[in-house]
């Protein structure tokens, strides 16, 4: 299977390499006229006296314009006013088109005729911006949030047609406001427990601004110069603490261990030699142990409820996802009798601990407002395009 996937892979590289290296004959032949120009260019301005070049110029050149101007022809008769944009775009490529050929020695460019298309491009340039602008007006005045975003897409596209036409970039401005989703994040406790002061002000920080799109605004604070779309409500049901615990348990380790060096025998008990006549010594490895007394101190905090999304205009709970999560405080240290020498390092690490005062219950729920927002802002991430329609 290795192989099959390995030599599927070098096909593949050699499919885009050949691809690569399609020639410009190749590419006339399959009607792709542009490429073949740009390919011919390229190797004309290397090479300016390669006839076979020059003749695909040539030939892609005036196939290209013919049907550029064909289709412009068409739609001008046609006589939509959506068409504006297409024929704006057509004056434009076929402009292109001829300044890549314009780019050329002298001699390949004398053979050429270059028109000026200064006059249909300004022509149609501004039509094609005013048809995307008032496209853009009539979207926006049907009231609604996604159709304030069709008519951001006309006003941007007659931006970028004609940058500044009209006010257009006014109501871009209006066409995005209108368009953007706004969610409220607040917390509700149903949990029966008093929640410490800090816990909602501490939840509130959890940062959901990196979560926000052209099409979509979260606030954890509410602002009251918005009407929001949608709340989403962090939804506490339980809150349970565990009682403090301790815990000891008692084991034995062994380790090997290198106690100095011995003189090493043969078969008959003699010391062995080196070829140089010395006594062979090696590391002589021992068995050690120590006891070990091993105490752990263990409480958990519970949290768990829901995010809930809620649709204001409707009032309507759209999604619900169950949170939960648990801080834990889990501390361990040791004692131990016997040879050091047998400790691994993390033993070592836990015998020169000690016991430490347990952590408060507004302690433990500080760490569990962190687990919480994580879990909240996943979440909120996971079902984000839910809120932005």
């Amino acid at each position: 299977m290795a192989t099959l996937i390995k030599r599927t892979g070098i096909l593949f590289i050699l499919a885009l390499v050949i691809g690569s290296c399609a020639s410009s004959e190749k590419m006339l032949q399959r009607g792709q006229y542009d490429r073949a120009i740009e390919r011919a260019a390229d190797r004309l301005m290397k090479k300016p006296n390669n006839e076979k070049e020059l003749r695909v110029l040539k030939e892609a050149y005036e196939l290209a314009n013919l049907f550029d101007r064909e289709r412009i022809e068409f739609l001008e008769m046609e006589g939509r006013e959506e068409s504006w944009i297409e024929i704006y775009l057509l004056y434009e490529q076929m402009n292109d088109r001829q300044n890549k050929v314009r780019r050329l020695p002298s001699q390949i460019r004398s053979q050429f005729t270059f028109f000026n298309f200064n006059e249909q491009i300004i022509e149609s340039k501004a039509a094609a911006a005013d048809v995307s602008y008032r496209r853009g007006l009539d979207f926006l005045d049907q009231g609604d949030r996604r159709n304030a975003r069709r008519a951001f897409a006309e006003f941007e596209r007659a931006q970028s047609i004609y940058p500044g036409y009209e006010d257009v970039l006014r109501y871009l401005e209006i066409a995005e406001m209108r368009g953007k989703t706004h969610a409220l994040f607040y917390i509700e406790n149903n949990s029966g427990m008093v929640i410490p002061e800090f816990f909602d002000a501490e939840i509130r920080k959890v940062t959901l601004s990196d979560l926000n799109t052209r099409w979509i605004n979260f606030d954890t604070w509410e602002n009251e110069n918005i009407d929001y779309d949608h709340f989403l409500v962090l939804n506490i049901t339980e809150i349970a603490f565990s009682p403090e615990t301790i815990n000891n348990n008692s084991y034995s380790v062994l380790e090997e261990v290198q106690d100095g060096l011995r003189y090493e025998l043969d078969q008959n008990g003699n010391v062995k030699k080196d070829s140089l006549g010395n006594d062979i010594r090696v590391p002589n490895i021992i068995t050690v142990s120590a006891e070990i007394t091993e105490t752990r101190q263990l409480k958990t905090a519970l949290v768990s409820g829901s995010l809930d999304f809620y649709e204001t205009e409707t009032d309507q709970l759209i999604r619900t996802d169950n949170i939960s999560v648990e801080a834990i405080f889990d501390h361990k240290y040791a004692r131990y009798s016997g040879d050091s020498r047998a400790l691994s390092v993390d033993l070592q690490r836990v015998v020169r601990g000690d016991r430490v005062p347990f952590p408060s219950n507004e302690a433990m729920m500080m760490d569990a407002t962190q687990l919480l927002k994580d879990k909240s802002k996943a979440i909120i991430r996971a079902n984000r395009r839910v809120l932005e329609s």
